[in-house]
């Protein structure tokens, strides 16, 4: 939880820049290895705090998905905003993305946010680039990849 008191209490449009680190078991992503660290900014609206996360460095495990080998790939990041509610939100507004934020408190929970942000970013089939350079890519029109074209006539 982030107190949030001092940008509460501010006038619209008032931007406050953050840096967060979550540990791998607190996002409970399996894909993550080691923390992740979030920068971006709050910034007051008149519905509430907005979250505007600029950048997540993280890395993700996973395998080659030609050659099967153990990676570790810096996680490739797109920004995104958060808009924490102090009431029910505006008509209109997605209930899915509806996240309240502890008015008696003062304070938010970025850790959802966050987490999403991870999942939608993490690569969905990664490759190694040197092992697996030597099988190109398919493009429109070919018959296939090159490395296989001695195939179709064994198959005729």
């Amino acid at each position: 939880m982030i107190k949030i008191a001092q940008i509460y209490r501010a006038a619209n449009g008032t931007q406050e820049a953050f840096e967060l680190t979550f540990s791998a078991a607190e996002l409970s992503v399996p894909e993550i290895q080691g923390p992740a660290v979030v920068r971006g900014n709050f910034l007051r609206v008149q519905e509430g705090i907005m979250m505007l996360i600029q950048e997540i460095k993280a890395s993700q495990i996973s395998s080659c998905s030609r050659c099967a080998k153990k990676l570790k790939i810096p996680l490739v990041f797109k920004p995104s905003e958060w808009l924490f509610y102090e009431e029910a939100p505006v008509e209109g507004d997605d209930e899915n993305e509806h996240l309240k934020m502890d008015t008696h408190r003062l304070e938010l929970d970025p850790l959802e946010p966050v987490r999403q942000d991870l999942i939608l970013n993490l690569a969905l089939s990664p490759h190694c680039k040197k092992p697996c350079q030597k099988y190109e890519e398919a493009k429109p029109g070919d018959e296939g990849v090159k490395a296989l074209s001695g195939l179709k006539d064994i198959i005729k």
